[in-house]
């Protein structure tokens, strides 16, 4: 589904404040880019240029997905923007006016054509003034297409002339105005007015605006002036009988102030709201402050929070900061956590701590685990330190777990260790496992080990393994290595009972391909009466 980023073209705060909100939606669940569309990540990827106000190289992004992606959802978004950024580079008044005049006669019912019509009007009055008369027609053709536009038109100009003799204007047209759109307009302008009149008004939107979508943008205008007054603004929305998402859009707003003085408040709300994404909210809002006190708040979250979503949140949060007193508190959880996503969460986290602590910390994990995905996910973390005991950790666990899947992670994890596993410890997993999961991977893993397996280890496994299964692997294998050190077991094998084995063992020498491999089936046809089909 193609979801657009709406923003109001009067000036470049809008893209801050889209960026804001962009921001505060990181509460919730992102999408995996490798599960979208390329044509998707290409339009994430220049619109992030647009935000940044990297004009050159957005025009060029946007023009290349439109090449690339002709058929593309996104094509008439990114065309729009390509005509933006030509706007923004200066590349005149008239080229940019026909850049916008063909994106609306491509793409007549696209979301950006009022906005583009909007931008020829304001292009085309300037045009005008410069003694192009022709554009004044066009400007009559437009105004009576639509009333709104006409208003918007008026706001641009407005924008022109000046905060403090705008101001008054500005707020009247907004008193008398119907249309939200307009009101957002207006909204920006306030947002970009250095006065405390027009933070007064934006206070009044916020607390008394009966549509909802404008009081958040008077919100997040109000955030992004940051200041004392801000605060308080935010405050007093917080403490009102506001709907519960215009007070989580508060605190969003507050987020983006990132003042250190609000850590008690968040604490408190995280800790007692009843509304559970209103807790949430307040955990993320923690991980916007610096400093250890805001730290130490995330922690008390951590232990405190009754409801478990918050304390996952505050989890979270922790996740991008360094205080050295996380580690004691995700200790304690995941040795005691009975929630298994929360443990399995603080197992993430320590996996990301460096030093021996948290090392300790995992081994003593994997070993109180009774949870065997939680030991499964242990193991992987513990694969991954370069640490001299590690490894006979993983080998002991690869031999000794009954449960089929934590014994092969095992093996999985020895093989990613630095330096890879070594033939006698998969040579010795193939012998004395219990698990037949793990000989398989230990197999698996001496065929990934640089060099190869050792044709030695794999001679040993087809002549004393019982498993079927590992025998025929470890023929496969032998053909793979080339080597006529192999050709005596897979002639061995090919006159063999087993006729699957025989065939694969058949196959393994002509692989090998060597003289000594030739003779060993030239043997096999003239002394096997039934040799196996190939």
């Amino acid at each position: 589904m193609k979801i657009r980023n709406r923003i109001c073209l009067a000036t470049i705060l809008g893209l801050a404040l889209a960026a804001g909100l962009a921001r505060a939606a990181a509460v919730l669940p992102i999408e995996d880019p490798a599960a979208q569309e390329k044509d998707a990540v290409a339009y994430k990827q220049a619109y992030a240029l647009v935000l940044e106000e990297k004009w050159t190289a957005a025009r060029t992004a946007m023009d290349e997905l439109v090449s690339q992606f002709p058929k593309s959802a996104w094509v008439d978004d990114a065309r729009f923007w390509s005509c933006y950024s030509q706007e923004k580079l200066g590349q005149g008044a008239e080229a940019s006016f026909k850049c916008y005049e063909k994106f609306i006669k491509e793409h007549p019912r696209s979301d950006w054509a009022d906005d583009a019509k909007s931008n020829m009007i304001r292009l085309a009055q300037g045009l005008a003034k410069a003694g192009k008369p022709e554009y004044e027609t066009i400007i009559k053709a437009f105004q009576t297409e639509d009333e709104e536009d006409i208003r918007m038109t008026a706001l641009f100009a407005l924008q022109d002339i000046g905060d403090a003799e705008a101001l008054g204007t500005v707020i009247g047209i907004y008193d008398k105005a119907a249309s939200p759109k307009v009101k957002n307009q207006i909204v920006f302008m306030l947002a970009e007015m250095d006065s405390p009149e027009a933070l007064a008004k934006l206070r009044d939107i916020a607390l008394h605006e009966p549509d909802e979508q404008v009081r958040r943008s008077a919100l997040f205008a109000i955030g992004d002036r940051g200041g004392d007054e801000a605060v308080k603004t935010l405050k007093d929305v917080l403490a009102s009988d506001a709907p519960v998402e215009l007070r989580r859009n508060a605190l969003f707003a507050l987020a983006e102030t990132e003042d250190p003085g609000l850590v008690d408040l968040y604490s408190r709300i995280a800790a007692t709201d009843p509304d559970k994404e209103m807790a949430r909210a307040a955990a993320f809002a923690l991980a916007e402050v610096e400093g250890k006190e805001a730290g130490a708040a995330l922690l008390r979250v951590l232990k405190e929070a009754k409801d478990p979503e918050v304390r996952k949140a505050a989890l979270f949060a922790l996740s991008d900061r360094e205080e050295a007193e996380a580690l004691p508190a995700l200790k304690e959880i995941l040795l005691n956590e009975t929630d298994k996503d929360m443990a399995r969460a603080a197992l993430f986290q320590v996996a990301e701590i460096d030093g021996p602590e948290a090392l300790a910390v995992l081994k003593q994990a994997l070993a109180a685990a009774k949870d065997d995905d939680l030991k499964r996910t242990a193991l992987m973390a513990l694969g991954e330190r370069h640490d001299p005991g590690i490894k006979d950790l993983l080998l002991q666990t690869a031999l000794t777990s009954a449960d089929d899947e934590t014994a092969q992670m095992a093996v999985f994890a020895l093989a990613e260790n630095e330096g890879g596993a070594g033939p006698d410890a998969l040579l010795r997993i193939m012998k004395e496992a219990r698990s037949p999961k793990a000989r398989r991977a230990a197999l698996m893993s001496a065929s990934d080990e640089k060099g190869g397996a050792s044709v030695a280890m794999l001679i040993e496994v087809v002549k004393t393994e019982a498993d079927p299964e590992l025998r025929m692997q470890a023929v496969i294998a032998l053909g793979e290595a080339r080597s006529d050190e192999a050709v005596p077991v897979l002639l061995q094998a090919a006159k063999g009972k087993d006729g699957k084995l025989a065939r694969a063992a058949i196959m393994a020498l002509g692989e090998i391909g060597t003289p000594k491999a030739k003779a060993a089936l030239l043997e096999i046809v003239e002394k096997r009466p039934e040799t196996p089909a190939l």
